[in-house]
């Protein structure tokens, strides 16, 4: 079976595949003759290729004001779109509209127990307070973008700080609205003992 092996491989007894690799000091290395005649022929010189012609005609004009150090890597932020920048705004909005929704009950009951009846004011009162809340979303918002993207680098991925402020500033005036309902003052009072 051996015998079989070796004639598939082409390898017969009296052949040796690894003799034409061997490197004895009998056997002759083939060279290879060089030609004086041969053009840029110097014998142990090597052959050095001729240098391309640089184009000099680009002028390299300074984008900088002279003194500035131009860093490597990324030196402006990416610019962020509008869509994105809105998907951002949601985030964290269920602060504001838990607040809005406890200022609209207050303001329901406050306005259903005056006994005035006046309701223009007390509609001109909660559109007023609801535009002071999304002044302050703004502001707040403001002063996020200077503080944190502007002053400390950072990227913003969310509102939920500003919608947090606004939803705790609709509480305060909601309980503020709550506070000069009388029935709801007498049964605080109740539940606190003070009479």
């Amino acid at each position: 079976m051996s015998c079989g092996l070796a004639t598939l491989c082409g390898v017969t007894e009296g052949n040796d595949p690894t003799r034409e690799l061997r490197l004895d000091a009998t056997q002759q290395i083939p060279t290879e003759v060089v030609k004086p005649q041969q053009a840029g022929f110097k014998p142990g010189v090597a052959a050095i290729p001729a240098q391309r012609q640089v184009d000099h005609t680009a002028s390299f004009e300074p984008t900088l004001p002279p003194g500035r150090i131009v860093t490597s890597g990324a030196l402006k932020r990416p610019v962020v779109t509008l869509s994105v920048r809105l998907r951002q705004l949601r985030v964290g909005g269920r602060w504001s509209v838990a607040g809005a929704v406890f200022l609209i009950v207050c303001w329901g009951l406050w306005s259903a127990s005056s006994s005035d009846g006046d309701h223009a004011s007390a509609t001109l009162a909660l559109v007023l307070a609801l535009a002071v809340g999304i002044g302050l979303f703004g502001l707040s918002r403001l002063v996020g973008s200077v503080v944190l993207e502007k002053l400390m680098g950072r990227t913003r991925r969310g509102a939920w700080a500003s919608h947090a402020t606004v939803g705790l500033f609709l509480v305060i005036v909601g309980f503020s609205y709550l506070s000069q309902i009388e029935w709801v003052v007498d049964a605080w009072n109740f539940l606190r003992g003070v009479r």
